[in-house]
């Protein structure tokens, strides 16, 4: 129950991510590199990115941050010319992390991490966009364990993974009330990572984790109509699969991590139609004994496309007035300052360029007239502050 409770804490006011509804990177290390952390160690924040880059943990260390997103999404509903672009109210929200890791000997490093990973949500309430009053939020954290095991220049890690997440969809303007809805579950991530000099390749397998809300998906889909979601009220996260480099020249870390997020595979996601997505990360550190710069890029193609065919109208509308997750292109910058020989405070920055898409609704409630469209604007700023001690 304390488990639940401090999750539940850690997800609720998170309501955006950013590569569909994952959070691209965590931490502000990692976040200052674009999200590249399969081949780059970042201490306990590794926990989050792989679990076998905690190997370069000498003693012990604890990490928090917190991050301020700032989005800004803005929908229309193209059926009637009164509906206008709105802004959805859902526009700040701050999300907390931590992660604690122990060398245990030569060969073993342990720890936990907690934190939010994946959210999406808007709040069209009151708003003359079209979008019918709809209030929406998906909430996702985890809490893991990662156990890490060196031999040589060779690293394997397993890392067991408990879930917590909620989902709320109300649609007011359709009649559509639901409660908030929670789920538990578990997966397990399977980290590795060999050292060849100054070059460092790892890999990363996070399972997928199955995730159900009691009528929130279902009494939506019958409301509307909607017959061909079959999955009831789930809403699985998708299994993700990674392949990451790092190399070390003197005072510089350049670090690329390529990933494969598997949305087609999943209940809920594959419903909605939403494609596989490729995640491709490139990041660069400059560090001295007392202070770091990072800078990042990270881009994956949105995985929603346009449907087309029967409910095509309502998944297409629920798409993009309800889970925008268009945004594709994320710039950061980021740094550290030793404030001690223990401690670093670090910060981050992420822009994200608008993007934008418009799916067409012909028919929507029986009432939308041909070539009605749901059109989405989304662009995304962030930033995170976090500390490191290590003892």
């Amino acid at each position: 129950m304390k488990k639940i409770i401090l999750l539940s804490a850690l997800t609720s006011s998170m309501l955006l991510a950013t590569n569909g509804d994952l959070m691209f990177a965590h931490g502000a290390k990692a976040t200052g590199m674009g999200g590249v952390g399969i081949a780059v160690s970042h201490g306990a924040e590794s926990a989050y990115s792989n679990p076998a880059m905690l190997k370069d943990v000498q003693g012990s260390e604890f990490d928090v941050s917190v991050t301020m997103f700032m989005p800004d999404v803005q929908f229309k509903n193209s059926m009637n010319p009164a509906f206008t672009y709105e802004k959805s109210d859902a526009d700040r929200s701050f999300l907390p992390e931590f992660s604690y890791v122990h060398r245990n000997s030569d060969n073993v490093v342990w720890g936990i991490a907690v934190g939010g990973t994946a959210g999406m949500g808007v709040d069209q309430v009151g708003k003359n966009s079209g979008a019918f009053s709809m209030n929406t939020e998906l909430q996702v954290a985890k809490i893991g364990v990662p156990v890490a095991y060196t031999t040589g220049a060779l690293t394997l890690a397993v890392e067991p993974v408990l879930q917590y997440s909620t989902l709320e969809i109300d649609v007011a303007g359709a009649g559509i009330d639901n409660d908030k809805a929670s789920s538990i579950g578990f997966g397990v991530n399977f980290g590795a990572a060999y050292d060849v000099g100054n070059l460092t390749l790892g890999a990363l397998y996070q399972s997928k984790i199955e995730a159900s809300y009691k009528d929130n998906i279902s009494v939506a889909m019958g409301r509307f109509g909607v017959t061909t979601v079959t999955s009831g009220d789930s809403l699985d996260q998708p299994a993700e699969i990674g392949i990451g480099l790092g190399y070390k020249m003197g005072n510089s870390t350049f670090g690329v991590d390529v990933k494969r997020v598997q949305w087609s595979d999943v209940k809920g996601y594959k419903d909605f139609g939403w494609e596989d997505q490729t995640i491709v990360a490139l990041g660069y550190q400059y560090e001295t004994p007392t202070w770091a710069l990072r800078a990042g890029y990270n881009h994956a193609k949105s995985p929603i496309r346009e449907l087309t065919g029967t409910d095509s109208a309502q998944l297409n509308f629920f798409n993009l007035a309800g889970f925008p997750a268009v945004v594709e292109t994320h710039y950061t910058l980021g740094g550290d300052y030793a404030v001690s020989e223990n401690m670093d405070l670090s910060v981050a920055m992420v822009y994200s360029p608008e993007a934008t898409e418009s799916f067409d609704i012909t028919g929507l409630m029986g009432a939308a007239p041909a070539g009605s469209t749901a059109n989405v604007k989304h662009s995304q700023k962030a930033l995170t502050v976090g500390m490191t001690y290590k003892f």
